[in-house]
């Protein structure tokens, strides 16, 4: 299984949407976006359409952590818990197949070619239907012991984990926004209600941005997932927020949102992909 086609692949893999991004040395194609399969057999012929014939190499982005090719902890598809995923797909695409964190991937485009490009360190928030994201130290994604580093929905919060949501993701995730994209529209337009339920919820946020802030002394707090374009109007918010928790040192670590918005995934698999373990 040694590709020869000199064809990378890049699969980012969400709740609700999967997608696929190749590379050649001729350049980049556009990503390719399709809902997401459900149940095992129907999703690997979804990956495996992604992807040319013979590709030299893919990396599969997934919102959860594998050991050894193979998912063990998945909440948004519990389905794909301890399914040799990389084997079954190496097989099918004839090429090798690298599992991987989707936050780590986000954070690997962002170092790259985003907001922390040419940065030595920076913490990755990742804001959606859960939180994730991922920490860089020395220039590199530290992806942890067992491949989970950056799992911030387990900080700390004031209501109980559940054992597939932790207490921080209960909380601040960006499912948690009431009134979601329409209340941020509402809040650029400056109606006082909107605003007020915004700041509510930056207000959840910031306890979690805070502690990253002032025990990691990264260079940048990065905000990603959806609600990194909601960062126009919350960022004021939540800045004024981390004041009130974070130590002298975290209030002068600059938070912002992510550059590459809902390609950062999927440019961060293409990466992988050609960077091989070295990453």
């Amino acid at each position: 299984m040694n590709g020869t086609s000199g064809t990378y692949v890049g699969v980012d893999v969400g709740g609700t949407s999967v997608r696929g991004l190749t590379e050649t040395a001729r350049g980049r194609g556009e990503p390719v976006a399709l809902p997401v399969a459900r149940g095992y057999e129907a999703f690997l012929a979804q990956l495996a359409s992604l992807c040319p014939p013979t590709p030299r190499a893919v990396a599969v982005g997934l919102p959860g952590t594998s050991l050894r090719g193979t998912p063990v902890f998945v909440p948004a598809l519990p389905w794909l818990e301890g399914r040799p995923l990389a084997a079954d797909l190496a097989e099918r695409v004839g090429a090798p197949v690298s599992l991987a964190l989707d936050g780590h991937l986000t954070l690997l485009a962002e170092s790259a070619e985003g907001a922390a490009k040419g940065l030595r360190s920076a913490v990755l928030v990742a804001l959606g239907t859960g939180v994730g994201g991922a920490l860089l130290v020395d220039g590199r994604v530290w992806r942890g012991a067992h491949g989970s580093a950056g799992s911030w929905g387990w900080l700390p919060a004031p209501v109980p984990a559940d054992p597939r949501q932790g207490p921080f993701e209960r909380v601040a995730a960006g499912s948690a926004l009431r009134g979601g994209p329409r209340l941020v529209a509402a809040a650029r337009s400056g109606d006082p209600a909107a605003l007020a339920g915004l700041d509510d919820y930056a207000g959840r946020l910031a306890p979690g941005v805070a502690a990253l802030a002032a025990a990691l002394d990264p260079e940048v707090v990065l905000i990603g997932g959806g609600m990194a374009d909601a960062m126009d109007v919350l960022g004021p918010l939540l800045d004024a927020h981390v004041a009130r928790w974070t130590s002298p040192d975290g209030r002068r670590v600059p938070v912002r949102a992510t550059a590459l918005g809902s390609r950062a995934g999927v440019v961060g698999a293409l990466l992988a992909a050609r960077l091989g373990e070295e990453w």
